[in-house]
């Protein structure tokens, strides 16, 4: 199943790929992921500002018909993984794909990461839900799809692998990363039947001159953090803006893409995925000034393209403007005279400290740069800069990218992934008989007296056919004795029918029923003749907390890799 799935998220790859060079090739006559500035810039003024602003409206159009009316990425792959029993919705995945296609193709400034990756984990995904894998098998197959789609997006195997596991599935064991291994091979074999396996940046070889440099390289990991937070800021800020002008959200892409535009007029190089801008800031022949504006504008345009709606990844801008903070880094370095390593050395580290910072892993992030580009001899400048900046942007309230957004929809994953692990257990094993039977016209006295008796607390009414009508337990009892009378009917001061769960209950949900009715037991019926259901047992909040005990205990163990 993982070769399967990652072959199959291999071909929906490539096929994104395709998408995007069509519809480039439909808006500039000329298709190329290496080229893109020098098509954009070989077009008239017009035709840029045309192609931008009509297929914002397209894109906002689009997105009217997706699921939430918005653009779904790696995000809600991570909120699936936490929150869904890893299922996703099919539909999202082809809708977003196809948005991501348009957007990228035209020339949004943004990455193209977020939909593969997406895609792929709806497909895994589906796979998952055909077949009917449990929770674990389909946790380890939307990672599996997660990493075919990084492996063949940037020709990273390593690295794709490693990110399937840091950031989707969140642990370490070898029940999941042999399967995501496999995936990600077999994704590779598709990209190098098709496209080979070529270097993204064939940068040359870079060394730093001396382990001095680390302290320098520790503050560029620290700046690149506070731009990537300065970039959620600046997001956010122009996403108020938006709704402040009251402008509907389908003509948002529209004016923004025109926007866009105008600023990439005089600096096509911050269009798109940004692969021309960065290979040349690796290779230190940008000039000062271009750097500088290359930075700025860059930042601009990627905040105005989130803040608008316009889909696309995060991990194309973090490495553009990652590159040009640290190229400008030792611009700026270079007036107190200090001997420095090359300008592509910083310009290197700082790919890895934008990356790090802004998806909230360092360890994927380090192998991604060093499978980019194949510069190995910055290895020290690269893990220095990554650690640096996942430390301060941890700091904050919003560790990623991704959980900043996650957090803009009130979603906290801190405990998701254990609710959703619970919530694949059903208390179908847990249902117990410790209770007392009793007609539904049994006064208050007598069931105080049997229950004495029997020495039983909890209580549930049946009619003559057996059907459950109500419950009750001794606390309850009592206080109904007091207010009513030892004559009065039990019932009365009982708990109603429809306090009662069946034996498909989650855990969980079966926990937030006694919280809602402050009980240690809730009554378990069978609902498949809803006029007449018939009483199974009960189950007591000691059976849930020590279930749900064992489970995570269980998950813990196979997470650190304990047997």
């Amino acid at each position: 199943m993982a070769a399967l799935t990652g072959a199959m998220v291999g071909l929906a790859t490539l096929l994104l790929i395709q998408l995007i060079l069509f519809f480039q090739w439909v808006g500039y006559g000329d298709a190329s992921e290496i080229r893109y500035a020098q098509i954009v810039a070989a077009r008239p003024a017009w035709q840029v500002l045309l192609v931008m602003g009509l297929g914002g409206l397209v894109l906002g159009v689009l997105m009217q018909f997706l699921p939430g009316r918005r653009y779904h990425g790696i995000a809600d792959v991570m909120e699936a993984c936490a929150l869904n029993s890893a299922r996703m919705p099919v539909r999202s995945g082809v809708g977003a794909g196809l948005a991501a296609a348009l957007s990228l193709g035209i020339g949004a400034p943004l990455g193209r990461e977020g939909p593969a990756v997406h895609i792929g984990a709806s497909i895994s995904a589906w796979l998952a839900e055909r077949l009917g894998l449990p929770h674990k098998q389909s946790l380890a197959l939307l990672g599996c799809g997660a990493a075919a789609a990084v492996a063949v997006s940037f020709s990273t195997p390593i690295a794709a692998v490693i990110f399937a596991l840091e950031v989707i599935v969140g642990y370490f064991t070898l029940r999941v990363f042999a399967p995501i291994v496999i995936a990600a091979m077999a994704a590779m074999l598709v990209r190098e039947q098709f496209i080979g396996h070529q270097v993204q940046f064939p940068v040359p070889a870079h060394s730093v001159i001396s382990t001095w440099e680390l302290p320098l390289f520790a503050l560029l990991g620290i700046l690149g953090a506070l731009l990537a937070k300065a970039m959620l800021s600046m997001t956010g800020q122009i996403e108020q803006g938006w709704k402040w002008s009251g402008l509907p959200r389908w003509c948002q892409p529209a004016l923004a893409g025109v926007v866009i535009g105008v600023i990439a007029l005089p600096m096509p190089l911050i269009l798109g995925i940004g692969f021309e801008g960065t290979f040349l800031a690796l290779s230190g022949v940008l000039t000062n000034p271009v750097i500088a504006w290359l930075l700025l504008a860059k930042f601009v345009v990627v905040c105005l393209a989130f803040s608008s709606g316009f889909p696309g990844g995060v991990f194309g801008p973090a490495v553009f403007m990652g590159s040009m903070l640290g190229g400008l880094f030792w611009v700026l370095l270079g007036f107190t005279g200090l001997p420095l390593s090359e300008q592509g050395v910083y310009a290197t580290i700082g790919m890895a400290a934008m990356g790090s910072a802004l998806l909230g892993a360092p360890i994927s992030t380090v192998l991604i740069v060093f499978e980019l580009t194949r510069d190995y001899g910055v290895t020290l400048g690269v893990m220095t800069a990554a650690a640096f900046a996942s430390t301060v942007m941890q700091t904050g309230t919003h560790g990623s990218f991704f959980r900043w957004q996650l957090a803009r929809r009130n979603i906290n994953l801190s405990s998701g992934r254990d609710i959703s692990l619970l919530m694949t257990h059903r208390v179908e094993d847990l249902v117990r008989t410790g209770f007392l039977s009793v007609p539904i016209d049994i006064t208050t006295g007598e069931l105080e007296s049997r229950m004495g008796q029997e020495r039983q607390r909890i209580a549930i009414f049946v009619d003559e056919e057996g059907c459950f009508k109500g419950s009750t337990n001794l606390s309850l009892l009592i206080s109904h004795a007091i207010e009513q009378g030892l004559d009065s009917k039990a019932i009365d001061g009982a708990l109603s029918a429809d306090y009662a769960i069946t034996a498909m209950t989650n855990i969980v949900t079966a926990v937030q029923s006694m919280a809602e009715q402050e009980q240690e037991f809730v009554p378990v019926i069978d609902r498949s003749n809803p006029r007449q259901p018939e009483l199974l047992g009960i189950v007591s909040k000691s059976d849930l907390l020590a279930e749900h005990y064992d489970v995570i205990k269980r998950a813990r163990a196979e997470e650190f890799g304990i047997t």
